[in-house]
């Protein structure tokens, strides 16, 4: 199986332990929090820009209904010029 890129937007408790989890099975794991570091294996995105559209990509690899993944993706844009 190829490695899979994922990106986790909030490192908190829940957020933190997937990230960790996803990291243990073999992933390459990014992710935003700005209030959190990122755990150990977890590289750390500067902003929250990069993970939406690591995020907006994957929408696309899962085969994401492209309406869906269009919605997403103007939501991801909105979210992060903010």
């Amino acid at each position: 199986m190829a490695q899979r890129a994922v990106a986790v937007l909030g490192l908190g408790e829940a957020g933190g332990r997937f990230a960790v989890d996803l990291v243990g099975a073999g992933a390459t794991v990014s992710g935003f929090d700005p209030r959190v570091s990122a755990p150990p294996g977890v590289t750390h995105a500067k902003r929250r820009a990069d993970e939406m559209a690591a995020a907006a990509a994957l929408l696309d690899d899962l085969g994401v209904p492209a309406r869906i993944a269009r919605a997403s993706r103007d939501r991801f844009n909105d979210l992060s010029a903010t």
